[in-house]
This record gives C-alpha cells, structure tokens and sequence, in this order.
C-alpha cells in the first residue's frame, strides 16, 4: 500500500476515533479511561475497515 493511502487511513481513522470519543461516548458519564480505552478501540476497528477496503481496491 503507498504512503498516501496509509496517511488517509490513519487521519480518517483517528478522526472517527475522536469524534466518537468526544461527542458520543464523552457526553455519557463514565469513567475518563474506560472512554479512552473505547475511543481507542473504534480507531482501531475503522483502521482495519478501512485497511480492509483499500487492499481490495489495490486487487481488483
């Protein structure tokens, strides 16, 4: 995969990541590093979607 792709990725993902952390998961209350930990997790989750759909572009 080139480097822009793995740059989009990883921009795309960390935003998604945020803005769930901080506009849904934040207005809950909850503990601060069980929301961190979450936030976290969605980042990754989005960054293996997306990984998954840039490798199949690159096949086809």
């Amino acid at each position: 995969m080139s480097t822009i792709k793995w740059i989009i990725m990883i921009v795309v993902s960390v935003g998604i990541g945020t803005y769930v952390t901080l506009n849904i998961l934040g207005k809950i209350d909850m503990n601060d590093w069980l929301i961190r930990g979450i936030g976290c997790l969605i980042t990754v989750i989005m960054a293996l979607i997306i990984y998954r759909i840039f490798s199949k572009k690159g096949k086809d």
